[in-house]
């Protein structure tokens, strides 16, 4: 396929892909990045607010809805009946923590939504960079997002390069004076599902067996502990919170939490472990309501209460901040991200990378989670990438079940963020350096020294950026500079102004369905010529 221009492909999603032949490898495409990296350009122009009824304005220009009716070129969107059309050779997975905290496996690629649906969802550039890599490939495409938009800490949902996403080549120290000063810990959740013996998948209330048995709970927890203790840090266990019964499938719920976490206090005190009693605060707050196991309210005041009192009651502290790691699944990605706004300036807060899902992973798992050098070394988004993209490549048939029995081939990495740098003189500054560090280090990390890698470089608000916007702006077009294995996009000419667009901030590109359209084609070109090795 000439990519010089879009072939409306008849894409004719007479893309089929192959499956019988599972020697096939997959083609995997990591896209990450900030809130930027997301599915942000509107569908409809429909206004979500609480308590408003979501009409959508009449055409509205900027919506994808807009766009389709005004560029023929992207009429293979949707199919003769006015479906949007799906590619069987391409699957989106989400890997952020934040975003997928069940780690749901990934999808094939289509516009999330119902066309007749008044108030659809949103388009990111994932969807026009997976059809071109899609029609650019004989093998099937695995797309792995990373990229959230979370409200607390990180502002606007915005992750630095400076920081959050810094690489060991980027400039991390090390500080070794001490060691962890607390560690705060969980496994139980998961412990209790239970799972479908012969698919493995989770059963349906009332059957299938418990995934780890209550003996092998204990056996798991006192591994654990054991290896924790070793650290010398102040040991703090949060007990289970509250499941309701039925509230999904593949979980007993009910009296069953409170049997293990009757069976996780035995540990604990008998190792003289301090119990952060989360089970009794969710209670107390009168949590859950939902039939939802992350139904668990607001955590974060009491768990920085309890570290807090754990960091005042040592005798040593090490410097130049206490060292406080959060170890845990997705229930502790409900609050440890808080718990370090909390701590900020009070200590040095790290989270093992990725869920921690059960006991048995914990206990197969500790002795890397407990490493300080990586936590120092690197910021804690840059960990959980890494540890995202791993974990997805060690186990396709899991994450993109659509490919099972394929071999992954990392084929290509897109980078598209820097709205946070931008807002800070010394991280614009030292973008470029970081970077280069960036790219080098993901080489490094999946030994790929000619890995293709695409920078899709800062464009919100235009022409009108401000001096640190054009520092990193620079810095980003630079990196082609680099290598020939590095393509940069220059995304200014995509920005489109606030009154073409369905509206939104100007970091979210108004929300311009066609700003994301031109930014994924421009990303899948640009991957799609360069040499693989």
């Amino acid at each position: 396929m000439k990519l010089s221009v879009l072939i409306p492909l008849a894409l004719s999603l007479a893309v089929v892909c192959d499956r019988a032949d599972a020697r096939k490898p997959v083609k995997v495409f990591v896209l990450a990045g900030d809130e930027t990296m997301l599915r942000q350009g509107s569908i409809d122009g429909c206004a979500r607010e609480p308590g408003k009824k979501n009409t959508p304005p009449a055409d509205r220009p900027g919506t994808l809805l807009s766009v389709l009716k005004d560029q023929p070129r992207y009429s293979f969107l949707r199919d003769a009946r006015g479906n949007w059309t799906k590619r069987d050779d391409v699957v989106l997975y989400d890997a952020h923590p934040l975003s997928n905290n069940t780690r749901a496996p990934g999808s094939l690629l289509q516009i999330p939504g119902d066309p007749a649906d008044p108030c659809g969802f949103g388009v990111g550039v994932e969807h026009l960079f997976g059809h071109i890599v899609g029609e650019d490939s004989k093998d099937p495409v695995l797309l792995i997002r990373f990229a959230t938009k979370h409200p607390t800490w990180f502002s606007r949902g915005s992750r630095s390069l400076g920081y959050d996403f810094l690489s060991p080549s980027g400039g991390g120290g090390l500080d070794l004076d001490g060691g962890w000063d607390v560690i705060h810990f969980n496994h139980g959740v998961w412990d209790q599902a239970t799972l479908d013996p012969k698919t493995g998948q989770r059963a349906e209330p009332g059957k299938g067996v418990i995934r780890i048995s209550i003996e092998d709970y204990e056996k798991n927890l006192r591994t654990i502990v054991a290896r924790l203790k070793q650290t010398k840090a102040t040991l703090i266990w949060a007990h289970t919170t509250p499941i309701l019964v039925g509230s999904e499938p593949g979980y007993v719920g009910g009296e069953m939490v409170d049997k293990y976490n009757a069976v996780a206090a035995k540990v604990m005190q008998e190792n003289g472990v301090l119990i952060d009693d989360l089970n009794a605060e969710c209670r107390r707050q009168g949590k859950p309501k939902a039939l939802n196991v992350h139904d668990v309210g607001n955590l974060a005041p009491k768990v920085t209460e309890v570290v807090l009192a754990a960091l005042k009651s040592r005798e040593t502290l090490s410097r130049p901040l206490p060292r406080v790691l959060f170890i845990g699944d997705s229930i502790t990605g409900t609050y440890w991200a808080q718990v370090q706004k909390n701590l900020d300036g009070k200590a040095f807060v790290a989270k093992n990378p990725g869920n921690g899902e059960h006991s048995g992973t914990g206990a197969r798992m500790v002795d890397r989670w407990v490493d300080l050098k990586q936590y120092l070394l690197n910021g804690q988004e840059y960990l959980e990438l890494i540890d995202s993209i791993k974990t997805v490549l060690a186990d396709i048939d899991r994450y993109a079940p659509a490919f099972a029995g394929h071999q992954p081939e990392l084929a290509g990495f897109v980078w598209f963020q820097g709205i946070a740098d931008a807002n800070s003189p010394a991280f614009a500054d030292a973008y470029a350096k970081n970077l280069t560090g960036l790219i080098q280090d993901i080489r490094r990390e999946f030994d790929s020294p000619r890995l293709p890698f695409v920078v899709a470089a800062l464009g919100q608000n235009g022409e009108k950026m401000t001096p640190n916007q054009r520092k990193v702006h620079a810095a980003q077009m630079a990196a082609a500079q680099t290598s020939p294995h590095v393509a940069a996009i220059d995304t200014i000419p995509f920005f489109i102004p606030k009154e073409k667009s369905p509206g939104g901030r100007e970091w979210d590109w108004h929300n311009n369905a066609g700003s994301y359209l031109l930014i994924g084609e421009a990303m899948g070109k640009a991957i799609s010529t360069l040499p693989q090795n």
